[in-house]
């Protein structure tokens, strides 16, 4: 019986020991009644393939075996462990907490195989063999029972956390580009400036070229226009109504830089006086 099956007592063996293992561990979520009771059927169940398997040994016994042989006690001990695992009473939830089950079946199982093996070996079969390492990887098994769960769950958290974490860091990304910055007003201030001083510097000119168009018209004007006078004086005029149609547009672009000026030139006083999460939140 060396495949692994469900009725191989080898493998039953080392469940055993697994769960003897686990038990010794005293972790509080093994000891809550779901699953002591979960490892007394398993136990129960391996306990019926060991009776089996020692049934068959007896069976090959030349004689009659003595009783030094028997193990109906070490099994019998097991048995009455899986019983009150599956119970789950308060009693045996304080031994686990504790500790003392896991100890008390592993030394049951460890005196149960080491039996068994005797028997084998005195009819000649194959040894029960039972290691630490065989141990520790059962333990390991089980662990990874227990904690799938919890992996799951936490892996769940995590990409939450993550899909939260980047999120936060687009939006405080887009806040901080978007964020209106003492350099970006000043560099608007300064080009409201330089437009009024391009502006303002053009109506000299043009405030001179309309006075000496008037001044042309009223010299003309004095004296009685010919035909071609009066188209001289119609020329001018269009020509005066087109410069004060110009310099009202520069005066009223004035105004409007002005305007941007004087707000920009407030929102960059009002923004010296804020921290830089205010900055940031627009408040």
């Amino acid at each position: 019986m060396k495949n692994g099956g469900p009725q191989d007592p080898d493998r039953a063996l080392h469940e055993i020991k697994d769960k003897a293992v686990m038990l010794r561990m005293a972790v509080k979520y093994v000891c809550e009644d779901p699953f002591l009771k979960k490892m007394g059927a398993g136990i129960a169940q391996n306990i019926e393939v060991l009776k089996n398997h020692i049934a068959d040994l007896e069976k090959q016994f030349v004689g009659k075996p003595s009783d030094d042989i028997k193990l109906n006690e070490q099994v019998e001990g097991i048995a009455d462990i899986s019983r009150r695992l599956q119970e789950a009473e308060k009693s045996t939830n304080d031994q686990c907490v504790k500790g003392e089950l896991g100890k008390e079946l592993c030394q049951k199982v460890i005196s149960l195989a080491g039996r068994i093996k005797e028997l084998q070996m005195r009819v000649g079969g194959g040894s029960v063999s039972y290691t630490r390492s065989d141990s520790v990887k059962g333990a390991f098994g089980w662990m990874k029972f227990i904690t799938d769960p919890f992996v799951l769950h936490y892996r769940a958290m995590l990409r939450l956390l993550t899909v939260l974490f980047l999120t936060v860091i687009a939006v405080f990304a887009y806040l901080f580009f978007t964020m209106e910055t003492e350099k970006g007003l000043q560099e608007k201030i300064d080009r409201s400036r330089a437009q009024i001083e391009s502006v303002g510097t053009a109506l000299p000119e043009i405030k001179e070229e309309l006075w000496q168009i008037r001044k042309e018209i009223g010299r003309i004007t004095q004296k009685e226009l010919s035909r071609q006078g009066k188209a001289v004086v119609m020329n001018l005029n269009v020509k005066a109504f087109k410069l004060t149609e110009k310099l009202e547009k520069a005066h009223i672009e004035i105004k409007i830089h002005q305007k941007a000026l004087d707000e920009n030139q407030k929102r960059l006083d009002e923004l010296k006086q804020k921290s830089f999460f205010e900055r940031i939140l627009r408040r």
